[in-house]
């Protein structure tokens, strides 16, 4: 815990939760104990041995509306909706105690009140500068999705907006099972998802924010954590958008798993109607990182181009196979497996013409064949093509 936050004491447990003015340190910002209450703090003076905070205890609607510019900065102080505020006295050595008061509105110091006519800068502190400091405060990868809208009443589905949140948790855990290594299962090893996991920690309007964070930072003095990287190589694919060859490439790199919870998530996006994506990122380490933006018709393009790409497997098959019928013209084979009787319809590979020059339907043949998977519109589900790559005279 950060030592401006006070700690046992009857505020309770502080967790930050936005940062509005930052000066050498946090100076406005809001928090909220273990039981749910919010608090808005304002750092006042400060001398040779402790710093002097207000703590204004402050409901979910009142905190809104200061946001917005409805409440003035001096008001949530003098006109509390208690009746009373906090005095916080944070001693510098951290062996000393913090002082709590209570103090009512009426006794509050006018020297510690803002002037008249000061408002919470919430939404461009949110979406800009402030998303930095705060990165830094809590040690957390932090990005804000921003969802806007063409029209100026927002009203989000909320089947879709669970959606969203969910797909994009499964994208990130998808691409962090590839960064690590790991080989794509069913079930996200505990090893990656324990690394890749986000909380929602507030929302916003612009047209309508969520601020996501690292649910843990990972302390890795000799590179990224792999959160920051999975964030990376997201907010890659939502630049990339619909330019082909390069989100292509990109799929192939992280196989069809990933590509399934990316095309979930920009399934949702598109069922919300928003007119844009944008999302800003920063990181403890390095501050504030490229944003990502992808417009509506983006993501059609985007989803038509994943519905049509080809991804590898990642294990070529090798069977034993009989010949059913070749066509030289079109370069198919159909093949049966010996075995399962299952029938592979084959596009036959320049390296493999040569083998089907000349064949026999009754003899028995090793194949080597490459899978590919269709992705399809339906959410994990796919289809199957296959290509010989050689076929070689069974030694049985």
């Amino acid at each position: 815990m950060m030592s401006f936050l006070p700690e046992s004491t009857i505020l309770g447990k502080l967790e930050m939760i936005e940062v509005y003015d930052f000066y050498d340190k946090p100076a406005l910002f809001a928090c909220k104990n273990q039981s749910g209450q919010i608090f808005i703090a304002l750092w006042v003076d400060s001398s040779d041995t402790s710093d002097i905070w207000l703590y204004a205890p402050v409901s979910l609607g009142r905190l809104n509306n200061s946001k917005r510019g409805k409440v003035e900065l001096r008001e949530i102080f003098s006109s509390s909706e208690d009746a009373f505020i906090y005095k916080v006295v944070t001693p510098y050595e951290e062996n000393l105690s913090v002082e709590v008061a209570i103090i009512f509105c009426e006794q509050i110091e006018d020297d510690y009140l803002p002037m008249s006519g000061q408002i919470i800068q919430a939404d461009v502190d949110l979406q800009n500068s402030q998303i930095k400091q705060l990165s830094q405060i809590k040690n957390r990868e932090i990005i804000d999705l921003i969802l806007q809208f063409p029209q100026e009443t927002v009203e989000v589905p909320i089947g879709e907006l669970g959606f969203i949140l969910s797909s994009l948790q499964e994208t990130i855990d998808a691409i962090g099972q590839v960064q690590l290594g790991k080989t794509e299962t069913h079930i996200v090893p505990q090893e990656v998802t324990k690394k890749t996991k986000i909380v929602i920690s507030g929302i916003f309007s612009g047209s309508f924010g969520m601020r996501l964070e690292g649910n843990t930072r990972e302390e890795d003095t000799q590179g990224d954590s792999l959160l920051e990287e999975c964030f990376c190589e997201f907010i890659h694919l939502i630049n990339i958008g619909a330019n082909a060859d390069q989100l292509r490439a990109k799929l192939y790199t992280f196989k069809k798993k990933t590509a399934f919870k990316y095309s979930a998530f920009l399934n949702a996006l598109s069922k919300t109607g928003i007119s844009k994506l944008h999302i800003d990122w920063a990181s403890p380490k390095t501050g504030i990182k490229e944003p990502g933006e992808i417009s509506l018709e983006t993501v059609y393009s985007t989803l038509n181009i994943i519905r049509n790409t080809r991804l590898k497997t990642e294990v070529e098959i090798e069977i034993s196979v009989k010949v059913i019928m070749v066509n030289y013209k079109s370069k198919t084979i159909n093949l049966q497996d010996i075995n399962s009787n299952k029938r592979y319809r084959c596009i036959i590979s320049d390296s493999a013409f040569g083998d089907v020059d000349t064949i026999s339907k009754s003899s028995i043949y090793v194949a080597t064949i490459q899978n590919y998977v269709i992705l399809s519109p339906v959410i994990d589900k796919e289809k199957h093509e296959y290509e010989l790559l050689s076929l070689k005279t069974s030694s049985n």
